[in-house]
């Protein structure tokens, strides 16, 4: 890949002068005790526990597991204090988590000021699952981002099904200027981490990632579940939250106001309960996503095998077309009017597909995922 261009570094102030960063921005405890941990811990105990597994797999299998660590970011050495409050600053990172480019943010509802949960600087918000989350700008004017990064639990393997997910919510209500949603916030893998400090060069944008949101994330009251499956090409090891793709490939939507009611165009992006798994129950999965506010329709089975069926709620106006991952084309169909559609999928390469087609709203689609 030809290097990617880099842009002047910039900092994000912190509190109490949070107006600078206002005017200037730059950019459960669950801890999962695997069977081989309990061997150096309880002798014999990690035997009984896979033996009892497999006595009583046909009552209740064993569960499958996450391999992310700190998968809602309740784990962290101790509150974070004034004045390392934003910015993942040390002292306000939740374990196993690091900054993977600028200065994304670490809200834990044991903090009492502006990175609290639920009412921070960026809003309310609850936690989806416990009482933390992390936050980061995926849209902003020179391609700015934040991600997040994390080192998997275990390697993946070559050739094996993954399965991803996590739930994120679009930051607004607070007294920080941001006021639209963006799409392709999305988890990247890959083998090398890349710990950002201040004045390292960015990590920069791939327009790719094997997980993401091809829908504009609107909700800013509930959290929005972004899931997708894949087969690993690469031993990955790290795993990158945020958004990958450029300004220009990623589709935005107007959710409010800034607090001085002039327009920005940025996006702030909160995420929890982050997943990663071999297995379809290991990872909640979403049956269905609607790729735009507002659409009614659906496609079923979400996971697919053979036939998959898509109610578009509305007419057709143009052909319908099927992308991988990669945005290359698989199928087109010409079914100019049409409603509903069934499509056989039987022989095509499992992993994740985005279904396009435009309606009298503009462009729509859905996501769905092919299992064996």
């Amino acid at each position: 890949m030809d290097a990617l261009p880099q842009r002047p570094r910039r900092t994000k102030a912190l509190f109490p002068a949070v107006l600078d960063r206002i005017c200037y921005p730059v950019n459960s405890k669950k801890e999962r005790m695997l069977i081989a941990t309990t061997y150096n811990r309880w002798p014999g105990v990690g035997a009984s526990i896979l033996l009892g597994c497999l006595l009583f797999v046909a009552m209740a299998p064993c569960q499958a597991q996450n391999l992310v660590p700190n998968p809602s970011f309740e784990q962290i050495d101790s509150c974070p204090v004034f004045p390392a409050l934003t910015g993942f600053q040390p002292g306000a990172i939740p374990d196993h988590w690091f900054s993977f480019n600028d200065t994304p943010d670490y809200f834990n509802a044991c903090v009492d000021t502006v990175s609290s949960v639920p009412s921070n600087v960026f809003g309310y918000q609850e936690a989806f699952d416990g009482q933390a989350y992390v936050g980061m700008a995926t849209f902003l004017p020179g391609e700015y981002r934040e991600m997040v990064g994390a080192e998997l639990l275990l390697p993946m393997l070559i050739g094996e099904t993954y399965y991803a997910s996590f739930y994120v919510n679009a930051a607004h209500g607070g007294i920080q200027p941001f006021d639209i949603g963006s799409s392709n916030i999305g988890m990247l893998f890959t083998m090398n981490p890349y710990e950002w400090v201040f004045d390292m060069p960015g990590y920069g944008l791939r327009n790719y990632s094997q997980v993401y949101s091809a829908s504009v994330i609107t909700d800013t009251l509930g959290w929005t579940l972004v899931s997708g499956s894949f087969v690993a090409d690469s031993a990955y090891r790290y795993l990158v939250i945020g958004n990958h793709f450029q300004n220009a490939l990623t589709d935005t939507a107007f959710i409010g106001p800034s607090p001085w009611d002039i327009y920005y165009g940025w996006a702030y992006s909160l995420v929890d309960q982050v997943c990663v798994s071999t297995s379809t129950q290991g990872c909640p999965l979403a049956n269905l996503v609607l790729e735009l506010s507002g659409a009614v329709g659906g496609i079923f089975p979400n996971p697919v095998k053979d036939q998959l069926h898509a109610r578009f709620g509305e007419k057709v106006i143009g052909d319908i077309r099927v992308v991988d991952l990669l945005g290359r084309s698989v199928r087109v169909e010409k079914v100019v009017g049409v409603e509903n559609i069934t499509l056989s999928v039987v022989g095509w390469a499992k992993g994740q597909y985005v279904l396009e087609w435009f309606g009298k709203a503009g462009k729509r689609s859905f996501k769905f995922v092919i299992v064996e």
